[in-house]
Formats: structure tokens, sequence, C-alpha cells
């Protein structure tokens, strides 16, 4: 979405399809840790939440230095729902799935923001630490549709006999067992009013806890440095009983970076260190902080952060940081996890990164709040201009001359508005998001986009065809989506239908939405192809063989790992266009061939699926890492998940009164 593309709206769907294998994935380097002399180099995970990019500056230098040394990057929290809690952060970190906490927890055990503070038992410091509330965390995760295991990071290490400890609650949530325990646990620094960061805790005694646990020689070692709650999204009494209540936002994160400081300064040399802030600080969601490095860098350049569950320099997820953490202590990433070892790559100077990662968390945040008022305006104007126009020419059927040119603007509005939702992709050549409102230079930006499209639809000799413009429209729609996903989806990213990273669906490839545009687009073109041809005196057959290369072009890129890497668009696209082949090209559609088109549609799922999973294990796409689902005796549930979401989008919206 935010490095130069240039968009060639005509370049053919094949073309495009022949150069997008060849594209090189970035190199990358493993996070380990590197060797030292004196044994193995512990990985020390730090752990908040609420902090944002937008928060580092001169107020919080240890969080600013990282831009200079570590590699860093925007973290998905995105949980059960939409607003992460901290229980839910740290729980997503024991479990490598999305896991979380009851939507409604008691009231004495909230925060500010209504949810759980996290609290745990250490009665000796050193001591067996166990999790309150585990059994309802690991109930919730039981009855939830993601298959969560929370204890499954604790239970790995111990049963590969890695030594690990906790410091704080939230921290003993990651570390824990199956069964809710960490052998070796320290309380942490207390909560402040409602569940907020206390600047005046005790940050010294938290960087001497966190020295007792590495002296302790565990390899692995979590540390709670406490939660930032916004104080203006009190949801509950946040008073104590002297009338003091919780610091304000900035206060919290000036102590947090404090303890930070801290908690570096006793960290090792050698050591890998992730902090990560794991939740939101309120009910909007955001992008989160997250660096990994050393407190001198040694851990590796400074540079961005990728996952190939994302695919996107500067940005991964929470689910990912299990694999991340058992790759870097030289174990296999746990099965039933669902995220990649985070990797890093190169990201330009520190106002490169920052810039980077600022633009990431204003796109994601304008366009969540842009999507359903752009798209009601765009419906009551498509509303508006196509009725008006079919009034006006129902109306004067005496007056040909008015009726004509009525019919001739409906045509016009028709092509023009349906380029409409790809213009919301090319949109984000230009970093609208920078604006303020943000809303404005976004119009401008999809209304330049459209008319420079609108005029190709236009331009050609084609416009004088029936179908011809409206064919020229799906074609321009198609190529602009295929040159996005060859160029790993940066348009894709943060578009008004796109994977929004907020809502954390998809980072590359095909989404629902994405696909129903390709779709449809390439089957008008190849409509308007066929059209073409039998006018210019081809025969049917050859215009039949012409609608199919089409589809076969497009089921390619739909379905193919480096681009579109949607296992559920060949079931779809194989009927389709196998369909309208066959009555293009004459063809009586007999059982045998529906057969036919059946068995294609089920060799294209298995040969593209099994040649993801061929590939090396941190390079499948979803596809390659369903396939090993079945393997693991675990495809069933995620059938069943995605056939639920399917029937929930079929029926959750009112347009599907359209229809009938």
């Amino acid at each position: 979405m935010f490095r130069p593309l240039v968009v060639a709206a005509v370049v053919a769907l094949g073309g495009m399809l022949t150069a997008a294998p060849a594209t090189a994935a970035p190199a990358t380097a493993e996070l380990a840790a590197p060797p030292t002399g004196s044994g193995p180099a512990p990985v020390v995970l730090l752990g908040t939440g609420g902090v944002r990019w937008g928060d580092v500056g001169s107020a919080t230098p240890a969080l600013y230095s990282a831009l200079g040394q570590d590699a860093v990057g925007s973290l998905v929290v995105r949980s059960v729902r939409d607003s992460t809690c901290p229980v839910d952060g740290w729980l997503a970190t024991s479990a490598g799935r999305r896991a979380a906490d009851v939507a409604a927890p008691p009231a004495a055990e909230r925060d500010v923001t209504g949810c759980r503070i996290p609290t745990a038992q250490v009665m000796t410091p050193g001591g067996e630490g166990t999790a309150n509330a585990w059994a309802v965390y690991r109930g919730e995760a039981a009855n939830g549709r993601f298959d969560a295991d929370p204890g499954l990071l604790g239970s790995t290490l111990e049963v590969a006999g890695i030594r690990r400890a906790a410091v704080g609650a939230g921290a003993l949530l990651t570390t824990a067992d199956r069964q809710g325990h960490t052998p070796t646990a320290w309380p942490g620094v207390p909560v402040g009013p409602g569940g907020t960061i206390d600047p005046g805790g005790d940050a010294v005694g938290l960087s001497d806890q966190v020295r007792a646990a590495l002296a302790t020689g565990s390899r692995f070692v979590a540390v709670d440095l406490g939660a930032v709650r916004d104080p203006g999204a009190l949801a509950v009494d946040a008073q104590v009983d002297d009338g003091s209540g919780p610091a304000s936002r900035d206060e919290q994160v000036a102590a947090l970076d404090t303890r930070l400081g801290l908690v570096l300064g006793t960290l090792p040399a050698d050591a890998t260190v992730i902090m990560a802030s794991l939740a939101d600080d309120a009910g909007r969601p955001r992008l989160q902080v997250i660096v990994i490095g050393g407190p001198a860098g040694t851990a590796g350049p400074a540079g961005l952060l990728r996952t190939s569950s994302t695919r996107q320099d500067g940005l991964v997820q929470s689910t990912d940081l299990v694999a991340t953490i058992t790759t870097a202590l030289g174990l296999p990433v746990p099965a039933g996890t669902v995220g990649a070892p985070i990797t890093r790559v190169a990201g330009g100077d520190d106002v490169d990164r920052l810039r980077r990662s600022l633009d990431l968390d204003q796109a994601s945040l304008a366009v969540d709040r842009l999507v359903r008022p752009f798209f009601v305006s765009y419906g009551v104007l498509e509303l508006l201009v196509l009725v008006g126009l079919g009034l006006l020419a129902a109306g004067n059927r005496a007056r040909a001359t008015v009726r004509r040119r009525a019919l001739v603007g409906m045509r016009i509005a028709a092509v023009v508005l349906a380029l409409v939702p790809v213009a919301t992709f090319a949109a984000n050549l230009w970093p609208w998001w920078r604006g303020s409102p943000a809303g404005l230079p976004l119009t401008v930006a999809v209304a330049t986009a459209t008319a420079l499209l609108a005029g190709l639809a236009f331009a050609g000799p084609w416009r004088r065809s029936l179908l011809g413009p409206a064919g020229a429209a799906g074609l321009l729609t198609a190529a602009v989506l295929t040159a996005d996903l060859a160029a790993g989806s940066p348009l894709e990213l943060a578009a008004l239908i796109g994977g929004q990273p907020l809502i954390a669906g998809r980072f590359y490839g095909l989404s629902n939405p994405n696909f129903a545009l390709l779709a449809t687009g390439a089957l008008f073109g190849a409509l308007a192809l066929a059209e073409s041809l039998l006018a210019r005196g081809r025969s049917l057959r050859q215009a039949g063989l012409a609608v199919a290369a089409v589809g076969a072009v497009t089921t390619l890129v739909d379905a193919a790992p480096g681009l579109g890497s949607d296992f559920g668009g060949p079931p779809a696209l194989v009927p389709a266009f196998g369909m309208l082949a066959l009555w293009v090209a004459g063809v009586r559609v007999t059982w045998r061939r529906l057969t036919a088109i059946a068995g294609t549609t089920v060799g294209v799922l298995l040969v593209v699926a099994v040649a993801d999973w061929l590939r090396p294990t941190d390079r499948r796409t979803h596809l390659g890492r369903f396939v090993q689902s079945v393997l693991d005796g675990e495809g069933w549930p995620i059938v069943a998940r995605k056939a639920e979401q399917n029937v929930g989008i079929l029926f959750s919206s009112p347009l599907t009164m359209l229809v009938p």
C-alpha cells in the first residue's frame, strides 16, 4: 500500500500472471538469538498494552532508541472480539491462536475499560505461580471457534526441557502450562487505580525481579510491564478511597518507558528481546508497537519486521509470537499454531521506519472509520443517478432525442460507477490518510482514479459495441487487482474494499470482496470479448475458447499461492466460466459435461493446495497450511468455521434481499 507502485491498467491479465510467480521474496533473517560463550542466550518477552507508534517520541527515550538499533513493526492484536483486552493478548501468546476472556468478567475484577485485570497467585517470589481464572480461559477457548489451546507455549517448553520464568500476572498467562502453572514466577508490579499503570510503581523493583528470573538460568522469561489503559473510557468507577484516580494516558506511557529502560538495562547483551504491546488501550482497536532486538541492537541490524502470515513489511500479528519464540529457542513451531516466525527486512533509516509504522496506523484507523459512510454515499449516488436517468428515458418516449441521450447517459454512468470499487484500490497510490479529515482526500483520490479508468474504458474501438465499455471496465478491474497481487497486495492492505489490518482477515491475496470484483470483472470482460469475436465473424467455438482462456487465467490468478492464495475461489470460478464457455460456444449442457466441470474444480483445488504444501513451512500460505491441518486431523473445524462465515455473510446483509 505504501511503497511506490505503478498500476498499468491496460496490461493483459496473462502478461501480469506470467510475471507474478517470478516476483522475488525480500531477503529476510530469522530472529534467532546470537550465540554466546557462556551458554544459551535467553529469549525475553516484555509485554504491555495500548502503546502505539504515535506515542513514541522524545518523552519515551527507551522506545525511540529502538528505531535506530532494532527491528520494529506494527502489531495486529485482533482477537476474538473487535477490541483486545490485556488478558486476550497474553493468551494469544500462549496459544498461538486467537483466544480471549469472557465478554463480561465480574465487575470487581475489571479495569477502567471493562476488561479483566490479569491476576495470579505467587506465594513466594521465585516459586511456582498459578494464573487466576485459568479454567475460565480454557473453557472459553474450548467453546470458541478458533480452536485455541491456552498453555500450548508453556507445555511445549516444559516437554522440551527449557526452563521458563514469569514476572507479573500477565506474563504468567503466557508461560503457564495447560494446567495454568509456571514453575518459576515473581509477582511483578501492582497495577494502579482501575488497572492502569501507576507512575509511582516500583520500576526498580521490577527490574530486580527480572534480574532474579534470569539468574535462575531460565531461557525464556516473560515480563508484564503493565498495560496502558485509557481513563477516558471509564467503563467502571475507577476512583479509590482517597479520591485519586488513574493517571492520564501520557503519564502511563512515560512510566511504561521508564520501566522498559530499567528492565532493558538488566538483560544480557546476547538476549533476544521482544517488546510487544499486546492489547488495545480501550474499546477502539488500533495497531500496536512491537520491537525485536537487544538492548544494544546486538540481535541484528535495524529494520522492519515481517512474517509470512501477513507478507507485509512492518506488519505482524500477535499470533506469530509463539512461532517466533520457539524458533528463537531452537524448537520447531508447535502444531496447532496459526502464526509464522517473525523475520527482519531492510526498512531504510529510522525516519523511514517510523513513517511506515505511522502510515500503517493512520491508514488502518482512517479506512475503518470511512468504509460505511463512503459506501452509503456511493450507493445513494448510484441509485439517484441510474434511477433518475431511467425515469427520464421512460418519461420521454415521444421525444426520441431526449430518450436517446438519457439512455446513453445511463450507459456511461453505469460503467463509470462500476469502476468506483477498483478505484478505491488505486486511490492508495496516494497517501490520502495523512490528510485531515481523511475523507476529503480519499474522495478526491477515488474520483480521480475513477475518471482515469473510465477514460480508458471508453477510449478504444470497443466503445461502439454493446458490451464493449462494460467489458473494458471489467478487464480493467481484473487487471488492477492482478497487478496489486503481483506487487504483494500493497493497495489492498487498507483499501475501502480490502483486508483492513484492524479486521485481521487477509493481509495478502484475495479476500471475499476482492474475489467478487475480480470474478465479476473477468466474467464481463470474457463476455464482451466473445461478443467482439462473433461480431467479427469468428466461430462460436473460437468465442467459447476465448471465454475458457480468460477463465483459466483468472482461476490461476485467484488460486496461485504467490498471487490470490484463495482456496474458496476455484469452486466458483471454474463452474462459472465453464458454463459460460459452453453457452457461448453453443454446446449443449449435459450431466456428463457438468460432472467434468465439477471434477476439474476439485482437481484445481487439490493441485494448488498440495503444491503450496510442498513448499517450505515458512513460505506456505493458508492453502498449504490447510493441507497440513487435514493431515493433522484438524481440517473439519476449519471447514465448519468457513461454512459458518459464508452463511453469516449471506444472511447478515440487507443486500441479500436483492438476490430474488
